[in-house]
C-alpha cells in the first residue's frame, strides 16, 4: 500500500531544498494541484500530493550532494529560475458567480394575497383590460364566451378571486341591455373580439324570460347564511325530574392494599377508568372475597353503589352491594374430523 503524503511532508522537504520561506500549498481554483510558492509565482508541482513529493524528490536528486545547507540553496538559484511558472490566469482564483440578490419577494399562489375590491371597481378594471370584450357603449356590447371568468382570472394573474370575479361579471351580463344582444347578435365573442360560438336557444329563451319579468336579474352569488340550530335552554330547577344513578364495577382479584378500619370494616381502592375508586365493605363481605380468592382459581365480583363525595383523582362508592361468581375456563373447542 503507498503511503499517503501529507502537507507537512510536502513543506519539510520544500523548506530544505529552498529555504524556509517556501512552502507547499493545494489549490482547487484554475488549474487544480499542488503549487510550490517562492516569492510571488507559485510553481505547479502536481495533481495530488504524490507528484508533488516525487517532483520535489526529482529536483533534488538532479542536485549536487554537498553538506553546506546554504551552499545548497545557492545552486539551486539558478533551476528555480530556469523553472516555467504557470501563467497568472490560472493562479488566480475564479470567484464564483453570485446572482444579484432581487429585490421582490417571490411568492406562491397559494401564499399570494388576494386583493379586496369592489364589484364597481373591478368592472373598470376590465373595461380598461379588455377594450374588444367589454363596453361602455350599449350598441357595441356583445355575448361573453362561456366560462370566460376562467380567462379572465388568468389573464390578470390570479390578483382576485372567483367571486370578486363572478360578482364583477354579474353587473355588466344582468342587465336589459345585454340581455337584448343576447336575443339580437346571437354570437359570443373571447376577450380578443373574436367570435368562438353561438348563443344557445336555451340561453335565449333564458334572455327572454329575464327582458319579459318572468325571471329576475341574478346578482353576485352569495353564500347563504346558516341559520344557528336552536339550542334547547336549560330548565328550571322546580321543573327537573329526579333520577336515580347506579354505578358497576367488575374486579376479579383481590385488592392487596386494603385497609381495616376500627369497625372492622375493610378499605380499599379501584382504578376504573382511569379514576380512582373508594369502596368499603363489611367485615363478612370481606371475608367472602377473600374465601373467593381462596378457592376459585376465576372468579368475578360484581360490584354496585351510588356515587359519593370526590376523593383525590376520583370519588367514593356509597352503600356497594357486592356479587361473587365463579368463572369455568373456556374449553377448547375439538376439531372436526
Amino acid at each position: 500500500m503507498t503511503k499517503r503524503i501529507t502537507k507537512t511532508e510536502l513543506n519539510k522537504l520544500a523548506k530544505s531544498l529552498y529555504g524556509e520561506e517556501v512552502y507547499c500549498e493545494h489549490t482547487r481554483t484554475g488549474k487544480r494541484g499542488w503549487y510550490l510558492y517562492k516569492g510571488t509565482e507559485p510553481i505547479f508541482l502536481g495533481v495530488n500530493a504524490t507528484e508533488a513529493f516525487n517532483d520535489l524528490q526529482f529536483r533534488e536528486n538532479d542536485l549536487p550532494l554537498q553538506e553546506n545547507v546554504t551552499e545548497m540553496r545557492a545552486t539551486l538559484v539558478a533551476p528555480i529560475a530556469q523553472l516555467t511558472p504557470i501563467k497568472k490566469e490560472e493562479s488566480v482564483a475564479k470567484k464564483p458567480f453570485k446572482k444579484p440578490k432581487s429585490t421582490t419577494t417571490n411568492t406562491s399562489k397559494d401564499e399570494k394575497v388576494l386583493k379586496t375590491i369592489s364589484p364597481e371597481k373591478l368592472l373598470e378594471i376590465f373595461l380598461e383590460k379588455f377594450p374588444k370584450a367589454f363596453f361602455r357603449e350599449t350598441e357595441n356590447i356583445h355575448p361573453l364566451q362561456k366560462y370566460i371568468h376562467k380567462k379572465i382570472r388568468k389573464a390578470l394573474n390570479c390578483e382576485y378571486t372567483k367571486n370578486e370575479i363572478a360578482a364583477a361579471l354579474a353587473l355588466y351580463t344582468q342587465t336589459t341591455d345585454y340581455c337584448q344582444k343576447m336575443i339580437e347578435v346571437g354570437v359570443r365573442i373571447d376577450l380578443e373580439g373574436n367570435h368562438c360560438e353561438e348563443v344557445s336557444t336555451l340561453h335565449i329563451e333564458d334572455a327572454i324570460a329575464r327582458i319579459s319579468g318572468e325571471k329576475v336579474m341574478r346578482s353576485e352569488k352569495r353564500k347563504k347564511k346558516k341559520s344557528p340550530k336552536a339550542l334547547l335552554s336549560s330548565p328550571q330547577a322546580d321543573q327537573l325530574i329526579g333520577g336515580y344513578m347506579e354505578l358497576k364495577l367488575k374486579i376479579n382479584d383481590l385488592p392487596t392494599d386494603s385497609k381495616t378500619l376500627r369497625n372492622g370494616w375493610e378499605e380499599f381502592i379501584i382504578k376504573a377508568n382511569g379514576q380512582n375508586v373508594k369502596i368499603v365493605v363489611r367485615p363478612r363481605t370481606w371475608k367472602k372475597l377473600q374465601q373467593a380468592n381462596r378457592e376459585f382459581p376465576l372468579w368475578v365480583a360484581n360490584i354496585k353503589g351510588k356515587m359519593g363525595r370526590h376523593v383525590k383523582c376520583g370519588f367514593e362508592l356509597l352503600t356497594p352491594g357486592i356479587q361473587i361468581f365463579e368463572k369455568q375456563p373456556k374449553q377448547a373447542k375439538e376439531p372436526l374430523e
